[in-house]
C-alpha cells in the first residue's frame, strides 16, 4: 500500500483507517472521535508509526493486532490530550478553600480523601495539595490522601517526576512557589520542583475510567474529574456519573470543568455553585 502524506509531512489516513481505530479508541477508553478529529489523530499517529519504523497505516493496523496487550497502551496514549495548568479554573480552588475546607475543619475532620480522576501531568493533584497546605498552616493537618489517576501512562510519569518549566507554574504566586518548589539552578535553571511535603500527599495510578469495577475499596470526600467527560458520549457519561456517585461519601463534592453540565441529566448531584456538585440521593 502507497504512503500518502500531506504537506505538512503527516501520514494521510483512509476512511476506513479511521473508522477501524476510532473503534478502537471506544472500546479502550469511551473517548468518542468525532469525525473532526481526523486531522488530530494523523497527526499523533505518524509521530507513532516513525518510531516503530511502519511506513502505513495498514501495516500498523496489523502490528496493533498482533501485539495488542503491549501496543494499546501506547496507541491510547497518542490519542489522549492532556492540557492542564496549575490553578486552572481558580473559582474551584476558593470554593475549596472558603467553603469546603472550613466546614470539615468546623467538624474536626481528621481524614480527607480526595480523588483527581484524569489528572494529566500533574498540575491538578499538585494545586489541590498546595491549597490544602496553605489552608492548614500552622494548624493540624487532617490525614489527607489523594489519588491522581489517568489512563495515559506517559503523562502520569511527568506527574510523579513533578518537575515543571516556569510557564507552567506562572499561575501561582511567588510567596506559593518559594514554599511549595525548589527552583532549579545551573543545568536545572528555568525549572520547578514540587517539594516533598506537597508530593507525599499524592499516589499517582493509572487508570481506565471505562474499566467496569475500580480497585478503590473507600469512597472519596471529593472528587475532581475536570474536562474529561466531554470525550464521551453520553451512555458512557451517564455511566461515569453514576460511578461518581457511588464513590462519593454522603456529604461529597464532585468538581467537573466549567464547560460540563449535570444540569437536567442526572438527578444524583445538587449544584453547589459554578460546575460544583454535592451528592444527593441514593442509588
Amino acid at each position: 500500500m502507497e504512503t500518502i502524506q500531506t504537506p505538512q509531512g503527516v501520514l494521510a489516513i483512509s476512511d476506513e483507517e479511521f473508522e477501524f481505530f476510532r473503534s478502537i479508541v471506544y472500546e479502550e477508553s469511551g473517548i468518542d472521535l468525532s469525525d473532526k478529529k481526523k486531522a488530530l489523530l494523523q497527526a499523533r499517529l505518524t509521530k507513532r508509526l516513525r518510531e516503530l519504523r511502519i511506513r502505513t497505516y495498514h501495516e500498523y493496523i496489523g502490528h496493533l493486532k498482533s501485539h495488542f496487550h503491549d501496543e494499546i497502551e501506547h496507541f491510547i496514549n497518542c490519542i489522549t490530550t492532556n492540557k492542564t495548568e496549575f490553578f486552572r479554573e481558580g473559582g474551584h480552588f476558593e470554593f475549596l478553600r472558603t467553603t469546603v475546607l472550613p466546614a470539615y475543619e468546623r467538624e474536626k475532620r481528621r481524614r480527607i480523601r480526595i480523588w483527581s480522576a484524569g489528572c494529566s501531568t500533574g498540575e491538578e493533584p499538585y494545586t489541590i495539595a498546595i491549597v490544602l497546605l496553605d489552608y492548614f498552616d500552622g494548624r493540624a493537618l487532617p490525614d489527607v490522601k489523594i489519588l491522581a489517576t489517568d489512563i495515559d501512562s506517559r503523562v502520569l510519569e511527568t506527574a510523579k517526576a513533578g518537575t515543571y518549566k516556569a510557564e507552567s507554574v506562572h499561575m501561582i504566586g511567588l510567596d506559593m512557589l518559594r514554599r511549595y518548589f525548589y527552583r532549579g539552578t545551573g543545568e536545572n535553571q528555568g525549572l520547578f520542583k514540587v517539594k516533598h511535603d506537597v508530593r507525599r500527599l499524592i499516589s499517582f495510578r493509572r487508570l481506565n475510567l471505562l474499566d467496569e469495577s475500580y480497585p478503590m475499596k473507600n469512597t472519596f470526600d471529593i472528587i475532581f474529574c475536570r474536562n474529561v467527560i466531554i470525550y464521551f458520549d453520553k451512555d458512557t457519561q451517564n455511566a461515569l456519573f453514576a460511578k461518581f456517585h457511588r464513590y462519593l461519601a454522603d456529604d461529597g463534592y464532585l468538581f467537573m470543568g466549567h464547560s460540563e453540565a449535570l444540569i437536567g441529566r442526572s438527578s444524583l448531584f445538587q449544584l453547589k455553585t459554578n460546575a460544583v456538585y454535592e451528592k444527593s440521593g441514593n442509588r
